[in-house]
């Protein structure tokens, strides 16, 4: 049996930082790179409709914003050939984070990855993975969620924010338990973590690297 490869340092940040066209939420091309790399997405179709969609909500928004609705393919083109260049391989911390959910569905916990805008949203989405987990026969713990603000700051500084709790009424020790079963999972893994125990706390992780290749 081949041993995984060990997790080695990080000591730089996102491939695409060294661009042309950086992530950022202040340019139109830096948020198409953002929306990117942020991997939450069914296909770079989607996103680069998205973007011819809202071109006219959001021109006066970006300095660099497009002249019209026609001018967004050719930037997303672009901005999408420059991904490509810089980023050739998935990173470790990246092809972990993409297993988790399906390992934490096993031990009976949903994780809704990329899902709402903020905790609200997120714990929404969870809501209905743990209904359709349930209807497939999985027994449902608990729920993990990373919503789409945190895939944000994942990719713009390798900090990671893991929310978590039971649905229902409150249960601390429930909550408590979920919690630290996923940062077990994490330490197991070789990624940093801090925890402060508290149900009211999230799980933390820095730096990471979350990087994959685009091929579609």
């Amino acid at each position: 049996m081949t041993e995984p490869m060990p997790r080695e340092p990080v000591t730089r940040g996102h491939a695409t930082f060294q661009s042309a066209y950086p992530p950022s939420e202040e340019t139109f091309a830096g948020d198409i790179m953002l929306r990117l790399a942020g991997g939450v997405w069914e296909d770079t179709d989607e996103i680069r409709d998205h973007f011819v969609e809202t071109a006219e909500d959001i021109d006066d928004y970006y300095p660099d914003g497009p002249a019209s609705a026609d001018d967004v393919p050719g930037i997303f083109d672009r901005v999408l050939a420059e991904y490509r260049r810089v980023v050739t391989d998935v990173s470790y911390d990246a092809a972990f984070l993409t297993a988790l959910p399906e390992l934490l569905l096993s031990r009976g916990i949903v994780m809704s990855w990329g899902d709402g805008f903020d905790t609200g949203e997120a714990v929404e989405y969870a809501a209905e993975l743990a209904e359709v987990a349930r209807d497939e026969g999985y027994s449902v713990r608990g729920y993990a969620y990373v919503h789409t603000q945190d895939i944000d700051r994942l990719v713009m500084t390798g900090h990671l924010f893991v929310g978590f709790g039971v649905f229902g009424d409150r249960d601390d020790a429930a909550a408590r338990a979920i919690g630290q079963e996923i940062v077990d999972i994490l330490r197991a893994a070789d990624l940093p973590v801090e925890w402060t125990g508290s149900t009211d706390a999230r799980i933390e992780s820095q730096p990471l690297l979350y990087e994959f290749p685009i091929d579609d």
